[in-house]
C-alpha cells in the first residue's frame, strides 16, 4: 500500500516523530486542525471545479468518439479482442537455465579472435 509515494513503514515512522513532537494532547489538537482544513478544501468551489475537470479528462476519449461515430466499432473491437487478453494471459514461458556469458571489449584488437569469456577451471 502506497500513499502518495510513502509506505507503511515509512507512515509509522512519521507518526513515531509527530507523537514525540507534539505529544498525545498535541496530536488530537493537529488532527482536529487538519480535519476542519480538509473539510473546508473539499467544500470549496475550486475543489469542486478540480474534480468536474478530473471528470471531463477520463471521459474526453469516449466524448471524441462517440461525436465521431466510432464508439459502436471500439466496442465491436473490445468485445473480439477479449479472448484474446485472455489467451496471451495464459501462455507460460519456460524457463531458461542455462546460458553463455560473453564478455563484450569496447576497443577490440586484432591480437585476441574470441570475445568469450574463458573460465579457468
Amino acid at each position: 500500500m502506497n500513499l502518495f509515494g510513502i509506505g507503511p513503514l515509512e507512515f509509522l515512522l512519521i507518526l513515531l516523530i509527530a507523537i514525540i513532537v507534539l505529544g498525545p494532547k498535541g496530536m488530537v489538537q493537529a488532527a482536529r486542525e487538519l480535519g476542519k482544513f480538509i473539510r473546508k478544501v473539499v467544500n470549496s468551489p475550486l475543489w469542486q471545479e478540480v474534480v468536474n475537470a478530473s471528470r471531463e479528462i477520463r471521459e474526453f476519449p469516449r466524448k471524441i468518439a462517440q461525436e465521431a461515430g466510432i464508439e459502436k466499432d471500439l466496442e465491436d473491437l473490445r468485445k473480439s479482442t477479449q479472448g484474446t487478453l485472455k489467451d496471451i494471459e495464459k501462455v507460460h514461458l519456460p524457463h531458461i537455465d542455462t546460458f553463455v556469458e560473453i564478455e563484450e571489449d569496447p576497443h577490440p584488437s586484432s591480437e585476441e579472435p574470441s570475445n568469450h569469456k574463458q573460465s579457468n577451471g
